[in-house]
């Protein structure tokens, strides 16, 4: 039996992406509140400000913001520490403790350079929120290769993201929905590896899309 053939008893189903937010118990009014509650606030609300609110359907090499950035830029008018926010890019950290700490540290430093800032009333007050992805399911399916070829080439970018980025970025697995059904499910543990291999930081999502169905082109060209 070709490889490319084999049928997975469990199918792959697809989900897009709903996602919808709940305020948190801290909110900044000042850039010196801001500095307090990065300290104090849930994993959560610096996920969804940090990761989830400014990547999800973006570009991924566009570099992005985060929403502390924008705030600081639009409402605290301090151009120069929205920029240094900007520069802690999510897609080079791990976990949420570093990402909280090198938020908190760079507020930190800033105000003891500028301690006048701490104080500064912002135009707007930045409110704390905790992000939840909903998963709703679509009406595709894989159980082949050639099948789950056929979906990701028609799937919606949400529902893209949700599978092969949403996995990574969370920092607790280094892979993604698509690599796990391959090696599990087909045996397919290489080209599962290939896709992890794949750069997310260097590609936009159409980018990221796009080669990971030239990896399955090739495996299919190659079992037939």
């Amino acid at each position: 039996m070709r490889m490319g053939t084999r049928r997975a008893v469990a199918p792959f189903e697809f989900y897009t992406l709903a996602q919808v937010t709940r305020p948190e118990n801290h909110s900044a009014s000042t850039l010196g509140e801001l500095l307090d509650a990065l300290e104090k606030c849930s994993d959560e609300s610096i996920f969804h400000h940090a990761v989830q609110a400014p990547g999800s359907h973006e570009l991924l090499a566009a570099g992005g913001s985060n929403d502390f950035a924008k705030w600081v830029d639009g409402s605290v008018m301090r151009i120069d520490l929205a920029g240094r926010l900007v520069e802690l890019d999510q897609r080079n950290y791990m976990s949420i403790d570093a990402l909280r700490r090198d938020l908190y540290e760079t507020v930190r430093e800033y105000l003891a350079e500028f301690p006048e800032a701490a104080d500064e009333p912002a135009q707007e007050t930045f409110q704390f929120r905790e992000g939840m992805d909903l998963r709703v399911p679509t009406e595709l399916s894989a159980r082949t290769l050639e099948e789950l070829r056929a979906s990701i080439e028609v799937m919606r970018k949400e529902s893209f993201y949700l599978h092969f980025i949403a996995p990574r970025t969370r920092f607790e697995q280094q892979s993604n929905d698509f690599s796990v059904w391959l090696k599990e499910s087909l045996g397919l543990g290489a080209l599962a590896e290939e896709l992890n291999k794949i750069d997310i930081a260097e590609s936009t999502l159409e980018g990221a899309q796009a080669q990971v169905l030239k990896l399955i082109e090739a495996e299919l060209e190659a079992r037939n």
